[in-house]
């Protein structure tokens, strides 16, 4: 019995012993191509990135308009005495000089550069390369970063590579936290058994013994709790990944994944990303003081912040030094100098998501391809159109000019590059946080007499001239159903007789449903079509009159046109995309196509669009500093739900609309709502323009009392009207002409006979 019960004891054992065996054999299998993976698959979750377009610098640019001392404070360039390294500046009364950094946007780098830029009256007058004593005709500042997209652990990180980092850094890094980071194979027993040691005599757990290998290990793939499995654990993993990977290999994910702090929300993860926080510099800039507090800062990052707890933070710094000075790696002079610096970190500023309805509409336009989940953690580069500064700019002007407004009125602002159809700037709400509807894409509401340049533009097309004469009397149209519209002027007057260009400049209703009516609304509709799509299946007499429903970044896509000669544009707002590795992904061209109106006749209506701005239904615009040169339309839709405004340049779009959620009257029209924020918009971003004239127009000077030219005694009252060539008038008015001088002519005209009758 006795040898039975020894046997199964030895049987037993044996059996316990393979399975222990085939447990562990599993696990380290298990262990060994959880770990191999991370060479195939991405390691860390990198948050996606939203930029700004860059700042093009060129002689003649305003800097006071393109909000240059602006972007450099939101980029965090520092203002110093004598620029010395990328990313400072100083100013004086004769220029800027900036210290460009280095940076990179859609595959292609761009050099740390530092320029002079010379002004007079805040404008650039010359830019000069310091390195290169050159003058050159542009260069280029980095785009803002707009906002971060992250998943639900909030980590961010910038990924640098071992080459990028000093020897001082690293060093640092391991005298600090694992000084025989080379000697050990992942575990170091001897570390683990003077921490125990320590630990047993002051009661508690004073180190932990980790190595770099095992640190990492926690961080990728366990927990921070205390317990005995989880250290076991630890260390198996730890002893398995050294058989893996190499030292160098595994330095380099520890120092992108090793936590620094939080900023705001997010986790500061990776000593790029520290530096950058901490100093604004890249990691390859950082000095020996700078690198010795990140590498103190790993033990407790919190504890040891530099912000919230400065004394501690120096306290520590020193200490890392005093460990390199005492592993011979810096010498006692060096030691002495690093310390006497002071921690030299920059500000923190808050952090903001800019442009939020801008955001919300880029997401949407590349979320088919991009979902939302590959965003959070892909760590793509989305370059988009948007101007930073114009943005801002919208934002504030909307804000304020709704501030004295009821609390039910909202608004939208569209800032349009109208050649490129690139979106410069998007607000499609006063407050993103009450309401994430974007008004400036998804609102479709009555233009009111926004349409009223292309009822006119038609005219001209098909015989009618500036100076013809068209009635603004009462009009009664009978309707297919059988029913009357009698449409009214807004000052619900009538004013007779009047120049074709007058009835534009102040919006009358009946002379532009004559005008319409005359043409045909279908051939109206048409000339609309041709920019963008008619929004109507049957045509309606009310289209006349603006019963047409756009959003306001179509209404922008409308005027476009008119800005830029007569070209149609496709909106834009994505550049191009690039991922994580900074490899283009996806490129955006411009949109090209022919002239979808004549140039000509787009200049016609651009001068009395103009006149608007000057004596028509938008006069006020001055009180608001509108720019000279600049056209305008106002348009308000029935009941006074609606007020729009459309001002342009060669250069600029600006599209505001004001309106209710309701669909209620909001008590304004285009001219004492929309009106005064485009203004102000316009007043921040535009100097004063001019147009060139097209070689095919000419310029008359006209009697408007009867469309001739003003002759010699028209006595001043002649105004200069422009033609297509060969549609001017040809007779020569003889309003004002004294009688005896009529007299005189017509005896002279009797006495010389026409040559022609021979």
């Amino acid at each position: 019995m006795k040898g039975i019960f020894r046997k199964g004891i030895w049987i037993f054992g044996i059996l316990g012993i393979l399975i222990i065996s085939a447990y562990f054999l599993l696990a380290g299998l298990s262990t060994y191509r959880e770990l191999k993976r991370l060479r195939v698959d991405s390691i860390w979750r990198l948050p996606s990135r939203v930029y700004s377009s860059e700042l093009v610098m060129v002689q003649g640019m305003d800097t006071e308009r393109s909000g240059l001392l602006e972007r450099l404070a939101r980029l965090r360039y520092r203002e110093v005495a004598d620029v010395s390294a990328p990313g400072e500046f100083s100013r004086d009364a004769q220029g800027i000089t900036v210290f460009i950094r280095t940076f990179q946007v859609l595959g292609k780098k761009y050099d740390a550069v530092l320029v002079r830029l010379s002004l007079h009256d805040g404008q650039i007058t010359r830019i000069v390369r310091i390195d290169r004593s050159e003058e050159v005709e542009s260069v280029l500042l980095e785009p803002e970063c707009i906002t971060e997209i992250f998943d639900s652990l909030y980590e961010d990180r910038t990924i640098v590579d071992l080459d990028d980092c000093p020897g001082h850094l690293l060093d640092a890094i391991i005298a600090t936290e694992d000084k025989r980071f080379y000697d050990h194979r992942g575990v170091d027993f001897r570390s683990l058994l003077r921490a125990g040691l320590t630990n047993l005599v002051h009661g508690g757990i004073e180190e932990g013994g980790s190595t770099i290998t095992q640190q990492l290990i926690k961080n990728l793939f366990l927990t921070s709790e205390r317990t005995l499995s989880r250290k076991i654990r630890e260390m198996w993993m730890a002893l398995i990944m050294e058989r893996i990977y190499s030292k160098q290999e595994i330095l380099h994910m520890y120092i992108n994944e090793v936590y620094m702090g939080s900023y705001w929300h997010s986790g500061i993860c990776g000593i790029g990303k520290a530096s950058r926080m901490f100093f604004d510099k890249s990691v390859s800039e950082i000095s020996l003081p700078e690198a010795a507090l990140l590498a103190g800062m790993i033990k407790a990052p919190n504890a040891y912040s530099p912000y919230s707890s400065p004394a501690k933070a120096l306290a520590r710094r020193n200490t890392v030094l005093k460990l390199m000075e005492a592993e011979g790696i810096i010498t006692p002079e060096l030691f002495e100098q690093a310390r006497s610096k002071s921690l030299c970190v920059i500000p923190l500023v808050p952090k903001k998501r800019h442009a939020p309805y801008f955001v919300d509409h880029v997401l949407s336009e590349i979320r088919d391809s991009y979902p939302q989940n590959d965003l959070e953690k892909g760590g793509y580069q989305i370059y988009t159109t948007l101007d930073m500064h114009m943005q801002i700019t919208a934002e504030t002007v909307l804000e304020h000019g709704l501030a004295d407004k009821d609390k039910d009125i909202d608004g939208a602002v569209v800032i349009m590059d109208p050649h490129s159809g690139d979106i410069l700037a998007m607000v499609g709400g006063k407050r993103y946080a009450d309401s994430q509807f974007n008004r400036a894409v998804k609102i479709r509401r009555h233009i009111g007499s926004l349409v009223k340049p292309i009822v006119y533009y038609t005219a001209l097309r098909r015989g009618y001239t500036l100076s013809s004469f068209v009635d603004d009397e009462p009009i009664t149209i009978r309707l297919d159903d059988g029913s009357q519209w009698t449409p009214a002027n807004f000052d619900k007057t009538t004013h007779g007789r009047i120049l074709l260009k007058d009835a534009l400049v102040n919006s009358y209703n009946l002379a532009t449903v004559k005008i319409g009516m005359d043409l045909g609304v279908a051939n109206i509709l048409a000339e609309v079509g041709r920019i963008v799509p008619a929004d109507v299946q049957k045509p309606n007499p009310s289209a006349l009159l603006g019963a047409l429903s756009y959003s306001p970044l179509e209404v922008s896509i409308i005027y476009s046109a008119f800005a830029n000669n007569g070209s149609q544009v496709e909106t834009r707002s994505v550049l191009g995309i690039c991922n994580e590795r900074g490899t283009v992904v996806e490129e955006t061209a411009e949109f090209r196509t022919g002239k979808a109106l004549d140039p000509a006749v787009v200049y016609l209506i651009n001068t009395v669009l103009q006149e608007v701005i000057t004596s028509g239904t938008a006069k006020n615009s001055r009180l608001y500093g509108m720019p000279q040169g600049v056209c305008g339309k106002t348009g308000t839709s029935d009941d006074l739900r609606d007020s729009w405004f459309v001002g342009f340049t060669p250069d600029l779009i600006v599209t505001v609309w004001l309106g209710s959620d309701e669909y209620r009257s909001i008590g304004h029209t285009g001219s004492s709502g929309a009106m005064p924020i485009a203004s102000m918009i316009l007043s921040r971003l535009s100097p004063a323009v001019t147009w060139p004239v097209p070689q095919d127009v000419v310029i008359c000077s006209v009697d408007p009392s009867n469309g001739k030219l003003a002759g010699f005694w028209s006595d001043g009252k002649g105004v200069s009207i422009p033609y297509i060539r060969g549609t001017e008038p040809q007779e020569v008015s003889e309003e004002n002409t004294p009688w005896v001088w009529s007299v005189l002519k017509s005896l002279w005209d009797r006495k010389i006979p026409d040559p022609k009758a021979r």
